[in-house]
């Protein structure tokens, strides 16, 4: 079934790119179902980041209550969107694939909206309007991502007593996940009628040849962008975690060929934790780190979105402040973090980041003939950095632990012999030293009596 709906996208893209070039005022002439069909993504795009944004923060549980664990995964899980999100924003602005592309290709299907330059006490009120409500009618996007995390946050703070409110609200999200996996079936016709009407007004402005080599151009910027990231994940894996980079990555190779096979982090779940046994990560942590991760590292994603909304603004010769390229920034984390198992998460997320610098949601039909490639891309680095967050936690946790054992051995005979070793054993840590040899549960570090 998947491969049918994969062949008919292809085939909407070649009608839509043809029809376009040999038919243009046919093409133009049926613009309003590209319009329909945003519009009815438009439509569900505001529910759906409530609520994946809430039930996504609220899984995590009390944050206080997550441990050494948890606290290095979230640390290293922002860190790495983070350096994901501003390497693509350097390249978008060093390079300029948008430069020199007609903006008709994205005007066509709708119009740009008021554009002003922020500055920083603007951009900071903008976040948070007086009325919520006011602002979802006008659809801005940053204030319900805002309030999304603090109500989140808000749940987790109340415990039981917001369980039922959380439940409820995962429940709205798997509503409107389902509604989008039914909408996802109109790509094929959406697709068509958006790419032929972007065509048709590139062949009519003569500009169809420059707009396909900047495209051309911003994908292979994307594509070094991700690169980049693996490539300094991997001197994570051989700096900080004290492995053999290339060897661990030839170690993940069946999970990142499935990765790009299947398109989704969470399907290929089972092979990463597999990866993660063979390479000796604790048991511990790979059963948190990885399905957390999973859920919420999605660096690919992240940098896809905040690349091509500035490409986008290049486009139309927007010249974005520095606070405004900031509101991307966020913006683009944010909603990587809520296109966790949502059918073309990255596609559906992206309207969050355009409109936070207010590019006309028509802009991406530019990129969906380019998508389900480029997710394939996305996800291989995605579950990359899923299993290069396992291995940098494992050893700050197995460093922690074997601190504090030390410290407890110490304390013990009053002084610290050069000879003490820790060793794991199952969930034991064994010590082994001149004068001791002591066994302690996992989390327990008091010391029994000296070895006779």
């Amino acid at each position: 079934m998947k491969n049918i709906g994969f062949i008919l996208i292809l085939l909407g893209i070649a009608l839509g790119a043809l029809g376009g070039i040999f038919f243009p005022e046919q093409m133009l002439s049926i613009r309003w179902v590209g319009i329909l069909f945003m519009n009815m993504l438009k439509l569900i795009v505001l529910p759906l980041v409530f609520s994946a944004l809430v039930s996504a923060i609220a899984s995590m549980g009390d944050l206080r209550k997550l441990g050494a664990v948890g606290g290095y995964t979230i640390a290293y899980v922002m860190l790495s969107v983070s350096i994901a999100v501003l390497i693509g924003i350097v390249l978008v602005n060093l390079i300029q694939p948008g430069a020199g592309i007609d903006p008709s290709l994205i005007l066509s299907n709708g119009p740009i909206e008021e554009h002003q330059s922020l500055e920083f006490s603007s951009f900071l009120l903008s976040l948070f309007p007086p009325n919520i409500i006011d602002a979802a009618a006008k659809f801005e996007i940053m204030p319900i991502v805002f309030f999304s995390i603090v109500f989140a946050l808000g749940c987790t703070a109340c415990g039981d007593s917001a369980k039922p409110v959380v439940e409820f609200i995962t429940g709205l999200r798997n509503v409107f996940v389902k509604m989008i996996t039914w909408l996802m079936h109109l790509t094929p016709v959406g697709l068509f009628a958006l790419l032929g009407t972007a065509v048709a007004e590139a062949v009519k402005q003569n500009r169809l040849i420059e707009s396909v080599k900047g495209m051309a151009l911003f994908l292979l910027m994307f594509l070094g962008g991700l690169f980049l990231h693996v490539l300094w994940q991997w001197l994570v894996v051989k700096i900080v975690a004290k492995r053999n980079a290339s060897a661990y990555m030839r170690a993940a190779s069946g999970a990142l060929v499935t990765a790009f096979g299947t398109s989704s982090s969470m399907a290929t779940l089972p092979v990463t934790l597999a990866v993660a046994k063979e390479q000796r990560i604790s048991d511990p942590v790979a059963k948190f780190v990885l399905p957390f991760a999973t859920t919420i590292n999605l660096a690919g994603t992240a940098m896809y979105e905040a690349v091509s909304a500035l490409f986008f603004a290049q486009i139309l010769g927007l010249h974005l402040s520095i606070w405004q390229q900031c509101g991307v920034f966020v913006a683009a984390i944010v909603a990587g973090m809520g296109a966790t198992g949502i059918p073309e998460g990255g596609l559906v997320t992206m309207i969050t980041v355009l409109r936070s610098v207010n590019i006309p949601t028509s802009a991406i039909a530019l990129l969906l003939p380019f998508d389900r490639i480029l997710d394939r891309f996305r996800t291989v680095v995605n579950v990359w950095g899923d299993l290069v967050c396992a291995a940098t936690v494992d050893v700050f946790i197995k460093r922690k632990q074997d601190a504090q054992a030390k410290r407890a051995a110490t304390k013990y005979d009053g002084s610290f012999s050069k000879t003490i070793k820790v060793t794991e054993e199952g969930n034991d840590f064994i010590i082994t030293g001149s004068r001791h040899l002591k066994v302690l549960p996992a989390k327990e570090y008091e010391l029994t009596k000296p070895l006779e």
